[in-house]
């Protein structure tokens, strides 16, 4: 009898403990992301795009000549009632006419959304 209190104690202080449910305000209980996310501006989707294409060039995604084409257009559109930034390059040297201009999409907060050559 004495051991089953002992095991129905030890269970009920681990299960209490270790939930985050009793975790009350003021406790830090950080977990890898932010609760508050900052929408970013203009300079910063262009940045994020950037980045983006370096990274499918080294990637082998897209050919060497996209590593350093600028951007040809930026304008912020709304999908599915959420804003997003849409970022164009446009490669002369990209001999495929449908593969000339390349769309990043890049959401309010900063986080890639999409890539493709038609702009949908």
């Amino acid at each position: 009898m004495k051991k089953t209190i002992t095991k129905v104690a030890i269970t009920a202080i681990l299960t209490l403990g270790a939930n985050p449910l009793y975790a009350g305000a003021g406790h830090d209980h950080d977990h890898g992301h932010s609760h508050s996310k900052v929408k970013i501006n203009e300079a910063k989707a262009k940045e994020i795009a950037i980045k983006e294409v370096k990274k499918y060039t080294a990637d082998g995604k897209l050919d060497k000549s996209w590593e350093n084409v600028s951007i040809d257009t930026i304008k912020q559109q709304t999908y599915q009632s959420v804003p997003e930034w849409v970022v164009t390059f446009k490669n002369q040297k990209e001999l495929n006419p449908k593969r000339q201009n390349l769309y990043i999409f890049v959401n309010q907060y900063g986080e890639m959304t999409g890539a493709n050559f038609t702009g949908q």
